[in-house]
């Protein structure tokens, strides 16, 4: 495989603040996410040494003075091949950007310049994973990977509305949501790995939505979209937090607090996406 056929869409820029990464001088909730990215990077440069890492990593600063502090802090976490840049990414129009940030206001200020983003909770150490286990990243449906016009219907006409227009539309996809680039470079990569490599990636739809009434119309989509998801749970009305305890994600993405919160509980590293109506919903972010 060529470095132009392994690298044809470019790589995905994942900018993370500096108190997410290191907080307090010590690694941060969104270490064993980046951590993982790296390692990614890693035996992806080592199948194609030519080709450009698939994730390019920065930390989001307000204090450049304090550069060369924070570069021996990364070299001694083992992560030299983060870069250390000014904290403006959530309002420059670059494609392919994941932004990830303590600020809700900053974080909503990326979505509707177009980029990916989610909001991370400082406090929330977690769990520190094993720095050899495989990238596992999970993803909420609606509101996360796909746009908020299914739950438009549910919210504003009701279940029976929402169940029609679900039939009606099932071979019809749905329009994309803020996430959807992620995941997409996430699918990218995997099909990028030889096949003995395929385990170093796992991505995990965990969505409410019901498996006969609406979880066709999500796979379709997906389908349609040409990105492979690892596995996908349809749990309904069924909680989420103690399937993703059992998942273990390095992050798990969700635009409603409440799943949020319930992850938390239990350990799981979990990030807000500040979109849509079921953001909306349940008002701004409250740490």
């Amino acid at each position: 495989m060529s470095s132009m056929e392994t690298n044809k869409r470019g790589p995905m820029t994942i900018a993370v603040s500096e108190i997410l990464l290191i907080n307090m001088e010590k690694p941060g909730v969104a270490f064993p996410f980046i951590k993982a990215l790296v390692n990614v990077n890693d035996h992806f440069h080592e199948l194609y040494p030519d080709s450009e890492f698939p994730f390019h990593i920065a930390l989001m600063t307000k204090n450049q003075a304090q550069k060369q502090r924070l570069r021996n802090h990364l070299n001694k976490l083992g992560l030299s091949q983060v870069s250390i840049h000014q904290d403006d990414y959530s309002s420059k129009p670059e494609p392919k950007v994941l932004y990830l940030s303590e600020d809700p206001g900053k974080a909503e200020e990326a979505i509707k310049t177009g980029h990916a983003a989610a909001i991370m909770f400082p406090n929330d150490m977690g769990n520190q994973w094993n720095e050899d286990r495989e990238l596992c990243v999970a993803f909420d449906g609606d509101g996360v990977l796909f746009s908020d016009e299914c739950e438009i219907v549910y919210v504003e006409e009701g279940m029976e509305a929402f169940k029609q227009n679900e039939k009606d539309k099932e071979d019809i996809a749905i329009e994309k949501g803020p996430l959807k680039c992620f995941l997409e470079a996430l699918s990218d990569l995997q099909n990028k790995l030889p096949s003995e490599s395929w385990s170093k990636v796992q991505t995990y739809l965990v969505t409410s939505r019901n498996p006969l009434i609406s979880g066709t119309r999500a796979l379709k989509t997906l389908t349609t979209w040409q990105v492979d998801i690892s596995q996908a749970f349809f749990v309904s009305r069924a909680p989420k937090a103690s399937l993703l305890a059992t998942i273990r994600p390095h992050i798990f993405f969700d635009d409603k607090r409440t799943h949020i919160d319930k992850a938390r509980e239990l350990g799981v590293i979990s990030a807000h996406v500040p979109y849509g109506k079921g953001y909306a919903t349940e008002g701004a972010c409250k740490k």
